[in-house]
């Protein structure tokens, strides 16, 4: 891996801006105004819209932790971190509240025509996982639980 990205900003800037000098990293070209998603978005249109797929220049993780994931979940940074955690190869929310796993996994499927799945083995992951195409529940200690619930 060439470089993990950790966003722990304290504001809505903050986040903002480490979102996007990660992705100014991953893919310089991502800012000119000739950028296919820049254009798609600029013009007007209320139906969410289906992000292409962007490659970055090397690999890269992230890591995000919950504080930082609630802004990025905001309506106007929500697009950001779609942009700059799909160029990576993993993301990694620490410290998240169950409903936060849920938006991701929503974010996901509403800018990327992509299957998700999800992958629980306690109770505080069952809305991350009912929110996914695809779940999966580990048993064990905590997971016996999960197990249970699964449809």
């Amino acid at each position: 891996m060439e470089d993990v990205f950790i966003i722990e900003g304290s504001t809505s800037d903050d986040v903002l801006n480490e979102l996007r000098n990660a992705r100014k990293k991953m893919k310089p070209d991502s800012f000119l105004d000739s950028d296919e998603i820049n254009i798609q978005f600029e013009k007007s249109s209320k139906k969410p819209k289906i992000l292409p797929d962007e490659q970055a220049n090397r690999v890269y993780g992230l890591v995000i932790n919950g504080h930082s994931l609630a802004y990025a979940l905001e309506g106007n940074l929500e697009l950001e971190l779609v942009r700059t955690t799909c160029m990576c190869k993993v993301m990694i929310c620490c410290r998240v509240t169950p409903l936060q796993k849920a938006q991701v996994v929503e974010l996901v499927k509403k800018y990327k025509k992509a299957v998700t799945l999800a992958i629980r083995d306690g109770a505080n992951d069952v809305s991350m996982t009912k929110t996914a195409h695809i779940r999966v529940g580990i048993s064990g200690q905590e997971g016996m639980q999960v197990v249970l619930l699964l449809p």
